[in-house]
């Protein structure tokens, strides 16, 4: 150090801008071609980062990376495929729901013809003589017969039942009744 002069500080301050001025334009060279040749840079990091890696397990990796996208791409249409049948689970159903309402509207109102015809076939009974209506309830169904009768008033029923011949007005007097004999 015998000779050798201490420098400045204003010559170690241009120094120091120099370097900085060097360091900036050669990280706007790498800028510049990063922006220009953004492929070329990118295939020069993956060469770049390929040798650090063994060929063997480079290729299985790539092979490995290619399974995934495989599959994502398998997994994506599945959903693709889910996401169509549950829609057509949704629309069924809106129409299953649907005719479910038509079928329940129409069934009440075949319940409420059939109520309403019953009710008119009770009346024509009840107000039939006493004699026709125990002949026209004596050749029909005993279930049916039962029914029209135990919707009419009693003191009807009897004369009815008093206009038939005992064989007959007997069964339909057990079954009016709902109770077995074997009970007595």
């Amino acid at each position: 150090m015998i000779g050798r002069k201490k420098p400045s500080p204003s010559r170690l301050l241009v120094l120091i801008l120099l370097l900085a001025l060097v360091k900036f334009f050669l990280s706007l060279g790498t800028l510049l071609d990063l922006y220009l040749n953004p492929a070329e840079v990118r295939a020069e990091e993956k060469t770049a980062a390929a040798p650090q890696c063994p060929p063997e397990i480079f290729e299985a990796l790539r092979i490995e990376r290619e399974k995934l996208e495989e599959r994502a791409k398998q997994l994506t249409l599945r959903e693709k495929r889910l996401r169509l049948l549950d829609q057509q689970v949704e629309r069924r159903l809106a129409a299953l729901l649907e005719l479910e309402n038509s079928v329940d509207e129409k069934l009440k109102k075949i319940r409420t013809i059939e109520t309403k015809r019953f009710k008119l076939l009770v009346k024509a009974y009840s107000e039939m003589r006493p004699s026709k209506a125990a002949r026209l309830l004596m050749n029909m169904d005993q279930d049916m017969a039962v029914k029209i009768l135990s919707a009419m008033k009693s003191d009807q029923v009897a004369r009815i039942l008093a206009a038939m011949p005992p064989e007959k007005a007997a069964p339909l007097a057990e079954a009016l009744s709902g109770i077995s004999p074997q009970k007595f």
